[in-house]
């Protein structure tokens, strides 16, 4: 018997070969994972640091005096916020000028780009009685989220009341001037 010789086998291409691909496809994976990372990262970023907190820092001592003016005042406001989260209205009592402008500030826990400051329009018959006084808000609606922080102050910045609004426990916030910070501010 004679042996026939043996053709040498064709060796395929080597992108035709399952395990180069095989091999290949981890890391593209984790490149595209990591943009797709970057990309979150970049579209949900929160406004949590400063540039500048040493002014910061100045600034909220000199926001702590309008506290004190709201203290001195006694003046407390009401905010019942529609379902809608478009709109308000504002009942605030205390000794304050009810011809003087007044603003509704939204601030958003962690995006400054949500946050939103309303000029409040006197409702008809504003006044309700003596230092009482009742103001209409409309403004962009409100995007979801656990909390907001809700202020009602004077245009002139003298006087500010303010708290945080859980939005779970339903839309009225009653504001008053932060009590425990001032006297914190007192006993030092």
């Amino acid at each position: 018997m004679t042996k026939v010789p043996q053709q040498p086998q064709k060796s395929k291409v080597w992108y035709k070969e399952p395990w180069p691909w095989l091999l290949m496809a981890g890391p593209v994976i984790v490149v595209f994972a990591a943009i797709y990372t970057f990309y979150l990262a970049k579209s949900n970023s929160a406004d949590l640091v400063s540039d500048d907190y040493y002014k910061d820092g100045k600034h909220i001592d000199l926001q702590l005096h309008r506290d004190e003016e709201a203290f001195k005042r006694n003046i407390h406001a009401q905010v019942l916020i529609n379902p809608d989260k478009n709109a308000a209205k504002v009942l605030v009592s205390g000794n304050f000028n009810p011809q003087e402008p007044l603003n509704l500030v939204l601030m958003h826990p962690a995006k400054k780009a949500d946050d939103q400051t309303v000029k409040l329009q006197p409702a008809r018959g504003g006044v309700l009685s003596g230092d009482k006084a009742e103001y209409n808000a409309v403004f962009k609606p409100l995007p979801a989220t656990h909390h907001w922080y809700v202020r009602v102050e004077d245009a002139g910045g003298k006087w500010r009341v303010e708290d945080k609004w859980l939005v779970s426990q339903g839309n009225a916030v009653n504001l008053k001037p932060m009590e425990k910070l001032l006297s914190a501010s007192a006993a030092q």
